[in-house]
């Protein structure tokens, strides 16, 4: 068994493109076998790092398949606002998908997703719209997540929760009871929003036991986002 189709991250952060450019190469070797997506990651954030939404355009230019962003690395809430606003325009300028590395924090005020939702349902794009990660939701309190997902559900955005690293990388500043730190999957398929599960990191410093193996990934998310009944 093995994964035929693959989207990737790559950053955009470095001025030269050395990695976007290698795995543009590697995405035409690989391409009798493997449909590979490649994802225009600014990794530093879009306007917190010196050139980030240059450097995010030129990769587009030079082929990425995806418009990435990471709104909640961003100095400030309004810059993370204004770079979704960027990403979109992107978007549509050169007719690319978005993946958003979302809400990747513990901290319940991190509350991009609902900007995510809101320019895709205006602009409507929501099924070429993917919000990674959102693992902050799963600290939104019950009124909040409430009127969120009536949101969510009219956007017609897509999830991608990532169980094994996930479940490795959140809750670590909490002592005890320490949370789980994945988002809402199980709430979010009852209310017939599409989500997937990804594995994310395969081997690097985030996460170092990875094996590409999907089948590791839905044991996991089976267990942590209790699925099973």
């Amino acid at each position: 068994m093995a994964s035929q189709y693959v989207r990737t991250h790559v950053d955009v952060s470095d001025p030269t493109l050395t990695a976007l450019r290698a795995m543009l190469e590697v995405k035409q070797e690989v391409a009798p076998w493997v449909t590979l997506q490649i994802v225009a990651f600014p990794q530093e954030g879009i306007l917190s790092y010196p050139n980030g939404e240059a450097l995010l355009e030129e990769a587009l230019r030079l082929g990425a398949d995806v418009v990435g962003a990471i709104p909640h690395f961003e100095f400030t809430r309004e810059y993370g606002v204004e770079s979704l606003h960027k990403t979109f325009a992107l978007a549509q300028k050169y007719h690319r998908l978005v993946d958003v590395h979302c809400d990747e924090i513990d901290d319940e005020q991190s509350r991009f997703v609902e900007t995510v939702a809101a320019l895709a349902l205006k602009l409507e794009m929501g099924d070429k719209v993917t919000a990674s990660h959102t693992t902050a939701m799963h600290s939104y309190n019950g009124a909040y997540t409430s009127r969120l997902f009536r949101l969510l559900k009219l956007s017609g955005i897509n999830f991608v929760a990532n169980p094994l690293v996930n479940i490795h990388l959140q809750g670590r500043f909490d002592s005890y009871p320490k949370r789980r730190g994945i988002t809402r999957v199980k709430e979010m398929l009852e209310a017939g929003i599409n989500v997937c599960f990804g594995h994310d990191d395969v081997f690097d410093p985030w996460y170092p036991l990875g094996t590409a193996n999907m089948l590791q990934v839905l044991h996991m998310g089976l267990h942590v986002c209790q699925l099973m009944g």
